[in-house]
């Protein structure tokens, strides 16, 4: 008080000399002492003219140069009491309490809003608005603040909703935000959630939006029961940011409509550029990377295209090979230089690239420049191989500093008849690749539950022509809507034989399936009600470009390994426990069918790619069941296995690892992937293809990567293989950058030095656990 009266000091006597007082506002301003304003404001509160006018000049003969107008409404106030009350109150109410609302003003209070907004949010009677708000203002009369804000005044009345029994209306008026201490943390730290975003403004905007977003699907879409088992940790509901706007997870598209149709990246073309249909190799690749990055305004995961090779080839008929390279180069490098997808991310992207065309494509129609009819894509082999090739050799000769290409997560296709000598130095090519990078994936079209078609998105969810049969619809512009993971330890724990197993788990699943049409009636909505996806509604030929009717719906887990140890006593490996994790996922494909004949819908069972999943399990049920939890890593991190994988600090051979892990591919269409974490030493490219022969001739595993640890010293630009703190070549220790495959994809783990970055506890204590080739 004593610092505030100096300072006054100070800025009056830098002011020239006034014949008049002068008040200092509350923004420090100083201004002439006016006998109208004040008559006008006692007036405003229905004070009589009388009483204004001498309580105006009884405040002119107790002010002082300097004096402050919080001093003058008190004068104001205790003069207006002696005349009535409730003109005093009223008087308070609009200048002494001033309000910084959400709309970025200061306003004076109104108790009146209070009672719209109870009657207009929480569809209270008028009656009991004004009782509420009446309660409300007593208890702001009490405080001794310069400023109410409006989250305060909303927690106040929330308190007397409280108070009263009215929890149903509390819920409904509540307010959704972060705490400032949090968005300092961001600020200044970031988030590991999402090992995909960098550090930067945008993300801070991301999380802080995420938030709101998330506790707005938890208060307003889901009912208590499925917010509470998502918050308890029975089930995780993911992207609960995205429930409300983009509840769309991943989306395989068709490059053969924009070849056809041109290209509206804000789906109308009311806002943007349209492009028509593209004439050049060139704007075929730019326009495949903006069709991604403008589609990941409306999903919330990956997007991905397959055939990609196949479809493209019409356009590098003719070209020499040097201009076909030049245009995937500038392909490769637009996806992973476009930071504008959510949070200041590159879009999430996937390739599935194909050896040759395809027999069941070879008498497809073509599509090539400006969208014309050119033949058949079986015309087009020799480009589609080149197109394959070229993509390859930009991925092998990385980026300009020799670090990997994290994106497109780019997937090779093997079918029987490329497994052949005529494909041998192609496939040599890609396993080059996987020995220097580790980030090529391989999808097997050879076991027997394969049929023409199978494509992966993201981190390894899935589609294949096992819905309607037909290849285009079952694979094409759809995806997968959305999944929920089942915490399948905490069951265990929960259960007393087999059949409180399967009773548990009809429950999880029964709050999966809840879970899942909520979210598919609220895509609904944001497709056909809300205009809110117009990148997905946009049509042509009279048919929308996302097919909602064909997409998944899924179950995923997480935890089976330790599911078993809890339940049979032995893991994964031990072969009669697995006999009944087969069991449990056979169980959950059998509702999945049940569902698909319930529904009409498309039901799956997944692999969750549980990147924060099973580390929030796992440390939720540490501390729920103490000692009684079956945990991998330490007492810091604490995580769950990965869905049916084998442990990753297993000490079982790769060939065994194989046998185990391959049983559980066919039950999970929805989205599965196998593991090698390679040696510290340089992988032999003959060795890998020798390797890759055996896995897809002779073995029922669907997808998988060979993943590399790197290391690479930003200084000198050398990368190494493994996990090093140290550079070999010029001995930097602080500037060495990690990388692994995180989940499905490679992304960077963070400095050596710091073992920190995108990745969260858990996943850095699996990095640290992984056993290696």
């Amino acid at each position: 008080m004593r610092e505030d009266i100096e300072r006054n000091e100070r800025i009056i006597a830098a002011l020239p000399t006034m014949a008049q007082t002068c008040v200092i506002k509350n923004n420090g301003i100083f201004e002439r002492f006016s006998h109208e304003k004040i008559v006008k404001s006692c007036l405003m509160v229905g004070a009589p003219l009388w009483a204004a006018e001498k309580i105006s000049s009884y405040v002119a003969k107790s002010a002082y140069d300097g004096v402050s107008t919080a001093e003058i409404k008190i004068l104001v106030y205790d003069c207006l009491k002696r005349v009535d009350r409730k003109i005093a109150d009223k008087y308070l109410a609009s200048n002494a309490l001033r309000v910084r609302t959400s709309r970025d003003t200061i306003e004076p209070f109104d108790q009146r809003k209070i009672e719209k907004t109870l009657i207009i949010e929480t569809d209270a009677s008028g009656e009991l608005a004004r009782k509420i708000a009446t309660e409300t203002w007593k208890e702001l009369k009490k405080l001794d603040v310069d400023y109410l804000t409006a989250p305060m005044i909303r927690e106040i009345v929330n308190t007397k909703l409280v108070e009263y029994g009215l929890e149903t209306l509390r819920k409904k008026y509540t307010r959704l935000g972060i705490p400032v201490y949090n968005i300092t943390n961001l600020i200044r730290n970031g988030s590991r959630d999402n090992a995909n975003m960098i550090h930067n403004p945008e993300t801070v905007h991301k999380y802080v939006a995420d938030e709101a977003l998330k506790q707005y699907a938890l208060l307003r879409i889901l009912p208590n029961e499925l917010a509470d088992a998502h918050l308890g940790g029975d089930i995780h509901i993911h992207d609960l940011e995205f429930f409300a706007g983009r509840p769309l997870n991943c989306l395989q598209h068709d490059l053969r409509f924009f070849i056809k149709h041109g290209l509206k990246v804000d789906g109308t073309g009311d806002h943007t550029s349209v492009a028509g249909p593209p004439n050049h190799i060139e704007t075929l690749m730019n326009h495949s990377g903006e069709i991604m990055l403008a589609a990941q305004q409306n999903m919330s995961g990956g997007q991905s295209m397959s055939l990609w090779n196949v479809f493209v080839a019409p356009f590098a008929s003719g070209l020499p090979y040097e201009k076909v390279k030049q245009a995937v180069q500038m392909f490769i490098y637009n996806l992973n230089m476009a930071y504008a997808a959510r949070g200041s991310q590159v879009p999430f992207t996937s390739i599935n690239l194909e050896f040759t065309v395809p027999k069941f494509l070879e008498d497809e129609p073509a599509y090539g420049p400006k969208g014309k009819l050119v033949g058949v894509y079986g015309d087009y082999e020799e480009e589609t191989r080149i197109l394959q090739r070229a993509f390859t050799e930009t991925l092998l000769d990385g980026d300009s500093d020799g670090k990997p290409h994290l994106f497109p997560n780019t997937i090779y296709a093997l079918r029987d008849e490329v497994l052949k000598d005529e494909f041998e130095e192609d496939i040599r090519l890609v396993h080059e690749l996987s020995a220097k990078y580790g980030t090529a994936y391989f999808v097997n079209m050879l076991p027997s539950y394969r049929g023409k078609m199978a494509n992966y998105m993201g981190c390894r969810t899935s589609l294949s022509d096992n819905w309607t049969g037909e290849w285009q619809k079952d694979c094409f512009r759809t995806g997968n809507l959305a999944y929920v993971t089942l915490n399948l330890p905490r069951i265990a724990y929960n259960s007393r034989d087999d059949n409180d197993v399967f009773d548990y788990l009809d429950s999880y699943m029964h709050l999966g399936e809840e879970v899942l049409m909520l979210r598919r009636e609220q895509a609904m909505n944001c497709l056909d009600n809300y205009n809110l996806l117009p990148f997905l509604t946009q049509e042509a030929e009279g048919d929308r470009y996302y097919s909602i009717n064909n997409a998944t719906l899924s179950f995923g887990f997480v935890g089976l390994n330790e599911m078993l140890i809890a339940h049979c006593g032995e893991g994964i490996e031990d072969p009669d426990a697995r006999k009944f994790g087969l069991k449990v996922i056979k169980y959950m494909n059998k509702r999945a069918d049940e569902l698909k004949d319930e529904t009409g819908l498309r039901w799956s069972v997944l692999q969750t790619p549980a990147e924060s999943t099973a580390y929030r399990f796992g440390m939720l049920d540490k501390e729920k069941f103490g000692d009684k939890a079956v945990l991998q890593g330490d007492d810091v991190a604490s995580y769950y296995t990965n869905s049916s994988h084998v442990p990753v600090n297993s000490d079982v051979l790769l060939p065994e690892k194989i046998k185990i892990e391959e049983k559980f591919h066919p039950l999970t269409l929805g989205g599965h992937i196998f593991h090698a974490f390679m040696g510290e030493s340089y992988s032999d490219p003959d060795s890998l293809m020798s390797l890759t022969n055996k896995i897809a001739k002779n073995s029922d595993i669907g997808f998988w990567a060979y993943s590399s640890a790197l290391s690479f010293c930003i200084k000198c630009k050398t990368l190494m293989k493994g996990l090093q703190t140290k550079c070999g070549t010029c001995g930097e220790e602080t500037e060495v950058e990690w990388y692994d495959r995180i989940t499905g994809y490679v992304q960077q783990v963070g400095r050596s030095r710091s073992a920190s970055g995108g990745w969260n506890p858990g996943k850095m204590r699996e990095l640290m656990d992984r056993k290696r080739l």
